[in-house]
Protein backbone atom coordinates (compact mmCIF):
# COMPACT_ATOMS: atom_id res chain seq x y z
CA UNK A 1 0.00 0.00 0.00
CA UNK A 2 2.93 2.15 0.32
CA UNK A 3 2.93 3.01 -3.81
CA UNK A 4 -0.85 4.01 -3.21
CA UNK A 5 -1.47 7.41 -3.31
CA UNK A 6 -2.03 9.18 -0.07
CA UNK A 7 -5.32 10.10 -0.32
CA UNK A 8 -6.59 6.87 -1.55
CA UNK A 9 -5.13 5.28 1.87
CA UNK A 10 -7.29 8.11 4.00
CA UNK A 11 -10.20 6.90 2.09
CA UNK A 12 -9.81 3.43 3.39
CA UNK A 13 -8.56 3.94 6.75
CA UNK A 14 -11.99 6.35 7.18
CA UNK A 15 -14.19 3.61 7.10
CA UNK A 16 -12.47 1.03 9.50
CA UNK A 17 -13.46 1.10 13.30
CA UNK A 18 -11.66 3.24 15.77
CA UNK A 19 -10.03 0.19 17.29
CA UNK A 20 -8.32 -1.29 14.16
CA UNK A 21 -7.39 2.27 13.41
CA UNK A 22 -5.65 2.24 16.90
CA UNK A 23 -3.49 -1.16 16.22
CA UNK A 24 -2.82 0.31 12.88
CA UNK A 25 -0.59 3.25 14.45
CA UNK A 26 2.07 0.45 14.88
CA UNK A 27 2.67 -0.37 11.02
CA UNK A 28 4.52 2.19 10.02
CA UNK A 29 5.45 5.52 11.37
CA UNK A 30 3.66 7.43 8.30
CA UNK A 31 0.32 5.72 9.29
CA UNK A 32 1.00 6.24 13.19
CA UNK A 33 1.52 9.90 11.82
CA UNK A 34 -2.17 9.93 9.29
CA UNK A 35 -4.32 8.16 12.08
CA UNK A 36 -2.95 10.53 14.94
CA UNK A 37 -3.84 13.27 13.19
CA UNK A 38 -6.85 15.66 14.40
CA UNK A 39 -8.06 16.33 10.74
CA UNK A 40 -7.82 12.56 10.00
CA UNK A 41 -10.27 11.69 13.10
CA UNK A 42 -12.65 14.39 11.87
CA UNK A 43 -12.85 12.68 8.81
CA UNK A 44 -13.29 9.93 10.48
CA UNK A 45 -15.97 10.68 12.29
CA UNK A 46 -17.64 13.03 9.71
CA UNK A 47 -17.71 9.70 7.40
CA UNK A 48 -19.50 7.63 10.29
CA UNK A 49 -21.81 9.93 10.81
CA UNK A 50 -22.83 10.29 7.04
CA UNK A 51 -22.96 6.82 6.38
CA UNK A 52 -25.69 5.08 7.15
CA UNK A 53 -23.78 0.81 6.69
CA UNK A 54 -21.28 2.77 9.34
CA UNK A 55 -22.14 1.38 12.78
CA UNK A 56 -20.56 2.93 15.16
CA UNK A 57 -22.84 3.87 18.37
CA UNK A 58 -22.75 2.48 21.35
CA UNK A 59 -24.35 2.52 24.82
CA UNK A 60 -22.05 2.87 27.86
CA UNK A 61 -23.06 0.95 30.60
CA UNK A 62 -21.55 2.45 34.15
CA UNK A 63 -22.18 -0.90 35.72
CA UNK A 64 -19.66 -3.20 37.17
CA UNK A 65 -17.71 -4.23 34.88
CA UNK A 66 -17.65 -1.86 32.88
CA UNK A 67 -19.56 -2.54 28.83
CA UNK A 68 -19.91 -0.80 25.81
CA UNK A 69 -22.68 -2.31 24.06
CA UNK A 70 -23.35 -2.58 20.43
CA UNK A 71 -26.81 -2.41 19.97
CA UNK A 72 -26.58 -2.59 16.30
CA UNK A 73 -25.13 -6.02 16.57
CA UNK A 74 -27.74 -7.34 19.28
CA UNK A 75 -30.24 -6.20 16.45
CA UNK A 76 -28.45 -8.21 13.47
CA UNK A 77 -27.83 -11.43 16.15
CA UNK A 78 -24.51 -10.82 16.12
CA UNK A 79 -24.36 -11.67 20.41
CA UNK A 80 -20.74 -12.74 20.06
CA UNK A 81 -19.76 -8.89 19.27
CA UNK A 82 -22.56 -7.43 21.49
CA UNK A 83 -21.18 -7.11 24.91
CA UNK A 84 -17.60 -5.55 25.71
CA UNK A 85 -15.82 -4.86 28.57
CA UNK A 86 -14.18 -2.02 29.17
CA UNK A 87 -11.45 -0.78 32.12
CA UNK A 88 -12.49 2.23 33.93
CA UNK A 89 -10.30 5.41 32.82
CA UNK A 90 -8.02 6.52 34.62
CA UNK A 91 -8.68 10.30 36.04
CA UNK A 92 -5.22 11.16 36.26
CA UNK A 93 -1.60 10.25 35.12
CA UNK A 94 -0.87 7.61 38.31
CA UNK A 95 -3.38 5.02 38.53
CA UNK A 96 -6.49 6.67 40.01
CA UNK A 97 -8.86 4.77 38.76
CA UNK A 98 -12.78 5.13 40.12
CA UNK A 99 -16.26 4.15 39.08
CA UNK A 100 -19.22 6.05 37.32
CA UNK A 101 -21.55 8.49 39.54
CA UNK A 102 -23.08 10.32 36.60
CA UNK A 103 -23.05 10.69 33.51
CA UNK A 104 -23.30 14.34 32.45
CA UNK A 105 -23.17 14.23 28.78
CA UNK A 106 -21.58 12.85 25.24
CA UNK A 107 -20.42 14.40 21.79
CA UNK A 108 -18.51 13.06 19.34
CA UNK A 109 -17.34 10.25 21.45
CA UNK A 110 -16.37 11.74 24.37
CA UNK A 111 -18.28 11.51 27.44
CA UNK A 112 -18.42 13.95 30.02
CA UNK A 113 -18.55 12.19 34.10
CA UNK A 114 -18.91 12.88 37.24
CA UNK A 115 -17.09 10.17 39.44
CA UNK A 116 -17.80 8.40 43.08
CA UNK A 117 -15.08 11.25 44.48
CA UNK A 118 -16.30 14.11 42.50
CA UNK A 119 -14.06 14.87 39.84
CA UNK A 120 -15.55 16.01 36.39
CA UNK A 121 -13.68 13.97 33.79
CA UNK A 122 -14.35 13.84 29.91
CA UNK A 123 -13.12 10.33 28.46
CA UNK A 124 -13.16 8.61 25.19
CA UNK A 125 -13.67 5.43 25.43
CA UNK A 126 -12.19 4.46 22.25
CA UNK A 127 -8.74 5.79 22.34
CA UNK A 128 -8.64 5.76 26.26
CA UNK A 129 -7.58 9.04 26.50
CA UNK A 130 -9.53 10.90 29.80
CA UNK A 131 -8.92 14.40 31.04
CA UNK A 132 -9.77 15.98 34.59
CA UNK A 133 -11.50 19.12 34.52
CA UNK A 134 -11.30 21.91 37.08
CA UNK A 135 -13.82 21.84 39.03
CA UNK A 136 -17.15 24.37 38.59
CA UNK A 137 -18.39 26.45 41.15
CA UNK A 138 -21.87 24.69 41.10
CA UNK A 139 -22.26 21.48 42.92
CA UNK A 140 -23.53 19.05 40.97
CA UNK A 141 -25.51 16.66 42.97
CA UNK A 142 -28.13 19.26 43.17
CA UNK A 143 -30.22 20.05 40.59
CA UNK A 144 -28.59 20.49 37.37
CA UNK A 145 -28.88 20.00 33.55
CA UNK A 146 -25.78 19.64 32.00
CA UNK A 147 -24.87 18.89 28.71
CA UNK A 148 -21.44 18.26 26.12
CA UNK A 149 -21.24 20.06 22.42
CA UNK A 150 -19.07 21.11 20.00
CA UNK A 151 -18.67 24.92 18.71
CA UNK A 152 -17.19 24.77 15.16
CA UNK A 153 -16.42 28.49 15.00
CA UNK A 154 -13.65 27.63 17.56
CA UNK A 155 -13.48 24.04 16.56
CA UNK A 156 -13.63 23.49 20.54
CA UNK A 157 -15.72 21.31 22.93
CA UNK A 158 -17.46 22.50 25.96
CA UNK A 159 -19.35 21.42 28.80
CA UNK A 160 -21.85 23.26 29.69
CA UNK A 161 -24.17 23.21 33.18
CA UNK A 162 -27.46 25.08 33.69
CA UNK A 163 -29.38 25.30 37.02
CA UNK A 164 -32.55 23.72 37.23
CA UNK A 165 -34.67 27.07 37.43
CA UNK A 166 -38.21 26.36 38.60
CA UNK A 167 -41.17 28.88 37.39
CA UNK A 168 -42.14 29.21 40.67
CA UNK A 169 -38.61 31.51 41.28
CA UNK A 170 -40.53 34.31 39.86
CA UNK A 171 -37.07 35.26 37.98
CA UNK A 172 -36.72 34.33 34.46
CA UNK A 173 -32.86 34.34 35.33
CA UNK A 174 -30.54 31.02 35.32
CA UNK A 175 -27.33 30.82 36.25
CA UNK A 176 -24.57 28.69 33.59
CA UNK A 177 -21.19 27.66 33.70
CA UNK A 178 -19.56 26.88 30.58
CA UNK A 179 -15.88 25.17 30.12
CA UNK A 180 -13.60 25.07 27.15
CA UNK A 181 -11.69 22.53 26.50
CA UNK A 182 -9.28 24.65 24.67
CA UNK A 183 -8.97 27.16 27.45
CA UNK A 184 -9.53 24.60 30.19
CA UNK A 185 -11.34 26.82 32.28
CA UNK A 186 -15.48 27.58 33.20
CA UNK A 187 -16.96 30.86 32.73
CA UNK A 188 -20.24 31.56 33.71
CA UNK A 189 -23.17 33.38 31.21
CA UNK A 190 -25.91 34.57 32.61
CA UNK A 191 -29.50 32.43 30.91
CA UNK A 192 -33.08 33.65 30.27
CA UNK A 193 -36.03 31.51 30.82
CA UNK A 194 -39.29 32.68 30.90
CA UNK A 195 -41.91 30.53 32.68
CA UNK A 196 -39.53 27.38 31.90
CA UNK A 197 -38.95 24.53 34.48
CA UNK A 198 -36.00 23.16 33.41
CA UNK A 199 -35.45 19.05 34.10
CA UNK A 200 -32.52 17.74 36.38
CA UNK A 201 -30.69 15.82 33.27
CA UNK A 202 -28.07 15.44 30.38
CA UNK A 203 -28.94 16.96 27.26
CA UNK A 204 -28.26 15.46 23.62
CA UNK A 205 -26.27 17.49 21.14
CA UNK A 206 -27.58 18.62 17.72
CA UNK A 207 -27.15 20.71 15.02
CA UNK A 208 -25.01 23.02 17.13
CA UNK A 209 -27.56 22.92 20.41
CA UNK A 210 -28.06 21.21 23.35
CA UNK A 211 -31.06 19.84 23.74
CA UNK A 212 -33.09 19.43 27.13
CA UNK A 213 -36.45 18.60 28.68
CA UNK A 214 -38.38 21.22 30.79
CA UNK A 215 -41.65 22.37 31.97
CA UNK A 216 -43.73 25.44 30.60
CA UNK A 217 -46.64 27.32 32.38
CA UNK A 218 -49.92 27.17 30.07
CA UNK A 219 -52.22 28.36 32.34
CA UNK A 220 -54.12 24.80 31.86
CA UNK A 221 -53.96 22.43 34.29
CA UNK A 222 -51.05 20.72 32.73
CA UNK A 223 -48.22 22.71 32.03
CA UNK A 224 -46.83 22.59 28.68
CA UNK A 225 -43.90 19.65 27.54
CA UNK A 226 -40.99 21.75 25.98
CA UNK A 227 -37.83 21.18 24.49
CA UNK A 228 -35.28 23.71 25.66
CA UNK A 229 -32.62 24.46 23.16
CA UNK A 230 -29.06 26.39 24.50
CA UNK A 231 -27.28 27.57 21.43
CA UNK A 232 -23.20 26.10 21.90
CA UNK A 233 -21.59 28.67 19.88
CA UNK A 234 -23.70 31.67 21.26
CA UNK A 235 -23.83 30.37 24.86
CA UNK A 236 -28.03 31.42 25.15
CA UNK A 237 -31.09 29.81 25.54
CA UNK A 238 -33.05 29.58 22.12
CA UNK A 239 -37.19 29.75 22.64
CA UNK A 240 -38.64 26.59 23.56
CA UNK A 241 -40.41 24.50 21.37
CA UNK A 242 -43.42 22.04 22.46
CA UNK A 243 -43.09 18.11 22.19
CA UNK A 244 -45.85 16.54 20.13
CA UNK A 245 -47.44 15.08 23.01
CA UNK A 246 -47.85 15.26 26.82
CA UNK A 247 -45.33 12.96 28.61
CA UNK A 248 -45.23 11.69 32.28
CA UNK A 249 -41.51 10.58 31.55
CA UNK A 250 -39.93 11.36 28.44
CA UNK A 251 -35.93 10.83 26.25
CA UNK A 252 -35.01 12.78 23.96
CA UNK A 253 -32.43 10.76 21.92
CA UNK A 254 -30.83 10.93 17.96
CA UNK A 255 -31.48 8.61 15.17
CA UNK A 256 -29.60 9.67 12.10
CA UNK A 257 -30.10 13.00 11.07
CA UNK A 258 -33.37 13.39 13.08
CA UNK A 259 -34.65 14.07 16.73
CA UNK A 260 -36.41 11.39 18.33
CA UNK A 261 -38.52 11.46 21.64
CA UNK A 262 -39.71 8.93 23.58
CA UNK A 263 -41.83 8.46 26.87
CA UNK A 264 -45.17 6.92 28.59
CA UNK A 265 -48.41 8.68 28.81
CA UNK A 266 -49.26 7.55 32.13
CA UNK A 267 -47.36 6.69 35.31
CA UNK A 268 -49.34 3.28 35.32
CA UNK A 269 -50.32 1.48 32.49
CA UNK A 270 -51.08 3.38 29.11
CA UNK A 271 -48.78 3.42 26.59
CA UNK A 272 -45.01 4.34 25.33
CA UNK A 273 -44.68 6.23 22.44
CA UNK A 274 -42.04 7.18 20.05
CA UNK A 275 -42.08 10.04 17.76
CA UNK A 276 -39.67 11.24 15.07
CA UNK A 277 -38.41 15.22 13.75
CA UNK A 278 -35.98 16.43 11.04
CA UNK A 279 -36.84 19.82 12.38
CA UNK A 280 -38.20 19.80 16.07
CA UNK A 281 -39.02 23.45 16.02
CA UNK A 282 -41.43 22.73 12.92
CA UNK A 283 -44.88 21.37 14.61
CA UNK A 284 -45.67 19.27 11.21
CA UNK A 285 -42.46 17.41 11.17
CA UNK A 286 -42.82 15.48 13.85
CA UNK A 287 -44.19 12.31 12.83
CA UNK A 288 -45.51 9.03 15.43
CA UNK A 289 -43.65 5.80 14.78
CA UNK A 290 -45.57 4.08 17.49
CA UNK A 291 -47.43 3.59 20.34
CA UNK A 292 -47.17 0.47 22.61
CA UNK A 293 -48.65 -0.73 25.84
CA UNK A 294 -46.14 -0.76 28.21
CA UNK A 295 -47.11 -4.15 29.31
CA UNK A 296 -45.23 -5.46 26.25
CA UNK A 297 -41.56 -3.78 27.75
CA UNK A 298 -39.45 -3.85 31.03
CA UNK A 299 -40.29 -0.27 32.00
CA UNK A 300 -41.41 -1.11 35.88
CA UNK A 301 -38.76 1.97 36.34
CA UNK A 302 -37.56 5.23 34.33
CA UNK A 303 -35.56 3.99 31.22
CA UNK A 304 -32.53 6.66 30.87
CA UNK A 305 -31.64 5.85 27.09
CA UNK A 306 -33.36 4.47 24.59
CA UNK A 307 -32.37 4.53 20.69
CA UNK A 308 -33.57 3.14 17.71
CA UNK A 309 -31.65 0.90 15.84
CA UNK A 310 -31.36 0.92 11.59
CA UNK A 311 -33.65 -1.96 11.78
CA UNK A 312 -36.83 0.07 13.91
CA UNK A 313 -36.00 -1.83 17.00
CA UNK A 314 -36.06 0.61 20.34
CA UNK A 315 -33.43 0.07 22.44
CA UNK A 316 -34.66 0.34 26.21
CA UNK A 317 -31.97 0.44 29.19
CA UNK A 318 -34.21 0.13 31.73
CA UNK A 319 -31.38 1.98 34.28
CA UNK A 320 -30.57 -1.11 35.81
CA UNK A 321 -33.86 -3.07 36.69
CA UNK A 322 -32.85 -5.18 37.20
CA UNK A 323 -29.63 -5.74 34.50
CA UNK A 324 -31.25 -5.98 31.91
CA UNK A 325 -31.30 -4.32 27.92
CA UNK A 326 -34.16 -4.51 25.97
CA UNK A 327 -34.41 -4.41 22.09
CA UNK A 328 -38.25 -4.29 20.99
CA UNK A 329 -39.56 -4.09 17.62
CA UNK A 330 -42.65 -2.43 17.38
CA UNK A 331 -43.80 -3.81 13.95
CA UNK A 332 -42.94 -7.67 14.51
CA UNK A 333 -44.20 -7.45 18.15
CA UNK A 334 -40.96 -8.72 19.19
CA UNK A 335 -38.19 -8.28 22.20
CA UNK A 336 -34.81 -9.60 23.01
CA UNK A 337 -33.21 -9.21 26.31
CA UNK A 338 -29.70 -8.68 27.14
CA UNK A 339 -28.54 -9.07 30.30
CA UNK A 340 -25.87 -7.07 31.46
CA UNK A 341 -23.32 -8.34 34.30
CA UNK A 342 -23.06 -6.05 37.21
CA UNK A 343 -21.46 -6.75 40.48
CA UNK A 344 -22.08 -3.05 41.91
CA UNK A 345 -24.96 -0.88 42.08
CA UNK A 346 -27.76 -2.18 39.96
CA UNK A 347 -28.92 1.53 39.67
CA UNK A 348 -26.08 2.21 37.04
CA UNK A 349 -26.18 5.47 34.61
CA UNK A 350 -25.58 5.12 30.61
CA UNK A 351 -24.79 6.99 27.92
CA UNK A 352 -24.95 7.16 24.16
CA UNK A 353 -21.84 7.26 22.24
CA UNK A 354 -19.74 7.23 18.93
CA UNK A 355 -16.85 5.48 18.50
CA UNK A 356 -14.01 8.04 17.03
CA UNK A 357 -10.80 9.50 17.37
CA UNK A 358 -11.17 12.75 18.87
CA UNK A 359 -8.15 13.24 21.04
CA UNK A 360 -9.25 15.12 24.72
CA UNK A 361 -5.19 16.23 24.97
Amino acid sequence: MSKLPQEIIVDILIYLPAKSLIRFKCVCRSWRSLISDPQFAKLHLKRAYEDENINRQRLLVAADPLYSVDFEAASDGDNGNTLVKLPYPNAESHNDSFAVGLFLGSCDGIVCILNEVDNVVLWNPSTRESKKLPGPSSSLHKDFSTGLGYDSSTDDYKMVIASSATASTGSDQIMVEVFTLKTNTWRTVQGSLSGITLGSCHGVFWNGALLWLGKQESGAAQDLDVIVPFDVEEEKFMEAVPLPNHFYTAVLSISGNCLCVFGKLQPFGSYFEAWLASEYYVKTSWRRLFAVPVDKLYLDCYSSEVWLTKKGEVLLDNHGCPGILTLYHPVEDAKKLLKVENDGDPFYESAIYTESLVSIC
